[in-house]
This record gives structure tokens, C-alpha cells and sequence, in this order.
């Protein structure tokens, strides 16, 4: 009898330490498409984009959230954690100046300017 209280208790235990896990990772899902879609609309409104630029640049802030969430999670040096996470930041400026057209590149260069600029204040 102790043996099949104490086999229901584990099942029980893990069964709730499972569902905890689908629900941080849901949360963590829900936070990288927040994330995504504030950077998108403060880039929209400082550049206007067109819905297609919209789709475009979504998909490549989103990929490179979910990427640098991967990274974050690897037992890796920290210094090698931040290399990768600093390409992987330049691969998302480069991708999104090709989506760019126009007037719109050298706001976004000058917008980039400014929060390296504050950064810099911040540290």
C-alpha cells in the first residue's frame, strides 16, 4: 500500500513539474512575440514601413530573438556567449537595412547612432 502512495505522489509530482515546464515555455513564446512586435512598432513609427517591410522585419527581429534565447540557454563561456550574441545582433541591422528602401536607411543608421550613443550615457 505505501509503495503505490508513494508511486501516485511521483506521478503526481512529475506530472505537475511537466505541466510547469509547457507553461514557462509558452511564456517564454508569448514574451519574444511582445518583443517582437514593440521593436517592430517602434520601428515602424520612426520609418513608416510599408506592411510587406512590416512582415518582413518582424520575421527577422522574431528569428533573432528566438536564436539569442537559444544562446542565452547554452553552457557556453560567457565571452563566447556574447561574440555570438553581438553577430548576431549585426546579422539583424544588416538584414533589416536590406528591407529598407530609400529616406528610410539613413534614419534607421542614424536611429542605431543614437541608442549606441545612449548606451554609452547608461554605462
Amino acid at each position: 500500500m505505501r509503495i503505490i502512495k508513494l508511486l501516485v505522489l511521483f506521478i503526481s509530482i512529475s506530472i505537475n513539474g511537466i505541466s510547469q515546464t509547457d507553461q514557462l515555455n509558452e511564456n517564454q513564446v508569448i514574451n519574444i512575440e511582445k518583443s517582437s512586435q514593440n521593436e517592430l512598432d517602434g520601428l515602424n513609427n520612426l520609418l513608416h514601413l510599408s506592411p510587406e517591410q512590416k512582415e518582413q522585419i518582424f520575421d527577422i527581429i522574431h528569428g533573432v530573438l528566438i536564436k539569442n534565447k537559444q544562446v542565452q540557454s547554452m553552457k557556453l563561456i560567457a565571452a563566447d556567449k556574447k561574440d555570438i550574441l553581438t553577430r548576431n545582433n549585426n546579422a539583424k541591422i544588416d538584414m533589416i537595412k536590406n528591407v529598407l528602401i530609400g529616406k528610410q536607411k539613413p534614419l534607421y543608421t542614424q536611429y542605431l547612432a543614437n541608442q549606441i550613443t545612449t548606451k554609452g550615457l547608461e554605462d
